[in-house]
């Protein structure tokens, strides 16, 4: 039976999407790179515990809380279940090793000599320190070993440590380009992805975003593009702190610097927001929606899910004569797995909300 690791493993393949390489060097070395990256991504699903991944004891502890009687009432609290987080990161961490550790050694390396990676000893000292800092780090050791019974050599002497790969000797130029490309808050998220062709541009496009994603769900994002290509609205794509399965593609269009829409998007859901930066402005529209379009005024009060928390951000929006609590830090409605006709409707919404 499939795990949270099974998932969040394949996720990690679904989220770097096709090999596109960058003309800025050689296409073998990072042929190879990408080889070696999604290739262990490949074994791990097929074997978890080989790569000393145990999805056992996160899995058996979501079973016993599902077991636990619901809390009765209304009225819930924002509480983080301390236990959960640490298996969850547990694995999202073990599963993220591999590709970590490269990124550590080439951060870190003056360059490749030979095909070989080129670190001073303190800065390999430096790389294996930050993997300590890892859970479940009492099981690095073995890691390496894995690495080294699949082709990582590591060569020491007085002038430093050169690191190969037997099994694809030219990667170590493709992951020293990665690593030091330009510094930018999509450095990290362009390496994780292999996004070669990214590297030197940083911020990835929508049109990257579709690469990864099923053909239906391309389809709605790219009616919504084709929509708002017209309007005075930009896209800008946030930056990813990871690729396990905590994390999708966030989507955010920008007129005169505030948010009016945007998607949430990974290979198994897609979420269409509509922001309306206060929740008064929500009661508002509402009101005015319901005289000028009735007919679909039922549809915008479905895309406002209710938040029955007691944090300070919770508030209170007024939908025709229901009244209803949702989270004020957002102010946006929520469209979940959007039809054709349900990008229509949004798309008339900010249209008329923000006079377009």
């Amino acid at each position: 039976m499939p795990t949270l690791a099974h998932f969040s493993i394949r996720h990690c393949l679904q989220m770097i999407g096709p090999f596109r390489p960058s003309p800025a060097l050689s296409e073998e070395s990072q042929r190879q790179f990408f080889a070696c990256i999604t290739g262990i991504y490949q074994h791990m699903l097929q074997d978890p515990e080989g790569y000393f991944v145990f999805p056992g004891p996160y899995e058996a502890y979501m079973e016993k809380k599902k077991a636990l009687p619901a809390t009765p009432g209304p009225e819930k609290m924002h509480k983080t279940d301390s236990r959960e987080s640490t298996l969850r990161n547990t694995v999202q961490q073990a599963i993220s090793f591999y590709a970590s550790f490269f990124w550590h050694l080439g951060i870190r390396a003056e360059g490749v000599k030979e095909s070989r990676l080129f670190l001073q000893k303190e800065k390999y000292r430096e790389a294996l320190s930050q993997m300590e800092r890892y859970h479940g780090a009492e099981h690095n050791p073995l890691r390496y070993q894995l690495l080294e019974k699949h082709g990582l050599e590591t060569e020491k002497n007085e002038n430093g440590v050169f690191i190969r790969h037997a099994a694809y000797p030219c990667m170590m130029e493709a992951l020293f380009f990665l690593c030091q490309a330009k510094e930018s808050k999509y450095q990290w998220m362009n390496y994780l992805r292999l996004a070669f062709s990214n590297a030197e541009e940083g911020m990835p496009t929508v049109s990257d975003v579709l690469l990864t994603l099923p053909d239906a769900m391309a389809d709605i994002i790219r009616q919504l593009e084709n929509a708002l290509h017209p309007l005075p609205v930009k896209p800008q794509i946030k930056p990813l702190r990871g690729i396990t399965s905590d994390f999708q593609w966030k989507a955010e269009y920008t007129l005169k610097g505030k948010n009016v829409l945007g998607f949430y998007a990974d290979h198994s859901a897609l979420t269409l927001c509509l922001y309306f930066n206060d929740h008064k402005n929500i009661s508002a529209f509402a009101s005015r929606l319901q005289t000028e379009n009735p007919s679909l005024f039922p549809w915008f009060c479905r895309q406002f899910p209710q938040r029955l928390c007691k944090c300070p951000s919770n508030r209170l929006v007024h939908l025709g004569d229901e009244k209803r609590r949702i989270c004020g830090l957002s102010n946006r409605a929520e469209i979940l797995n959007p039809t054709a006709e349900d990008v229509e409707n949004a798309l008339y919404v900010l249209k008329t909300f923000r006079g377009l």
